[in-house]
């Protein structure tokens, strides 16, 4: 049977994942494209369902691992695509249960409600060797996150934090990254194992957290720049930190 009508009963249950209530209600989500789908099954994430209009190869892996297979139309696929130009096929898949903390190097993102910059840090983080945790911010399960991690949350998925206590319960070091008056990064390599703080643009990690973390780290940039992208800066300072050691 093929969906044709954006108007389907079925179709419209997909198209309300993108709504973070939505998701965390169901315990769904959207994979989209080709790359974000074979992620989930090298992940061991089977999509429950996927959509698609010409099938292909990551669709016919779906299909042999029990995935259902939906045949739609394109308007059905742009419909429940969350990008300008949608990726055939779309999957929805069932979000894991939430993990806890690990003892090891990991980078704390507070309050970061950016999706870009959210899945950016996921995924330099997966890179380099470093758990993530997340303080608020942007659901590390919403579509836009999931494609700017390149699908390392569905493998690395990010840690939920509710209370900064929770860190030092892990028996992790905190500290904070601050615009200036803190040291170098590489001076920081003893602080094993750390809880890196990386704060939203507009407000950096607040002073009360600040205040409670053991030490501040600053990135040296030119005096014509004001700050870096979140990302970006968490991305250098877990090099500068040293990030591989601990995952070897």
């Amino acid at each position: 049977m093929r969906i044709s009508s954006t108007a389907n009963a079925q179709i419209k249950a997909v198209r309300r994942l993108v709504r973070r209530r939505e998701r965390h209600h169901t315990r769904r989500t959207l994979v989209e494209g080709p790359n974000l789908v074979t992620a989930s099954l090298e992940a061991g994430i089977v999509p429950v369902d996927v959509y698609t209009v010409e099938g292909g190869a990551s669709v016919a892996r779906c299909e042999a691992a029990g995935s259902t297979i939906v045949e739609v139309s394109g308007p059905v696929l742009e419909a429940i695509s969350t990008t300008v130009e949608p990726q055939d096929p779309v999957g929805v898949i069932a979000i894991p249960e939430p993990v806890g903390l690990e003892t090891r190097q990991t980078l704390v993102a507070v309050e970061i409600s950016d999706p870009g910059n959210v899945g950016t840090l996921i995924r330099s983080a997966g890179a380099l060797g470093w758990q993530i945790a997340l303080i608020g911010g942007a659901d590390p399960w919403s579509p836009k996150v999931l494609r700017a991690s390149a699908g390392v949350q569905l493998s690395h998925p990010a840690v939920a934090v509710t209370a900064f206590e929770q860190l030092l319960a892990a028996g992790l070091r905190p500290v904070a990254a601050t615009v200036s008056g803190g040291r170098d990064p590489g001076s920081l390599r003893e602080y094993q194992p750390i809880a890196l703080l990386i704060g939203n643009e507009s407000h950096g990690v607040p002073a009360a957290m600040v205040e409670k973390c053991e030490t501040s780290l600053t990135i040296s940039i030119a005096q014509n720049v004001e700050s870096l992208n979140a990302a970006v800066a968490g991305a250098i300072a877990m090099f500068s930190l040293g990030a591989r050691q601990e995952s070897e």
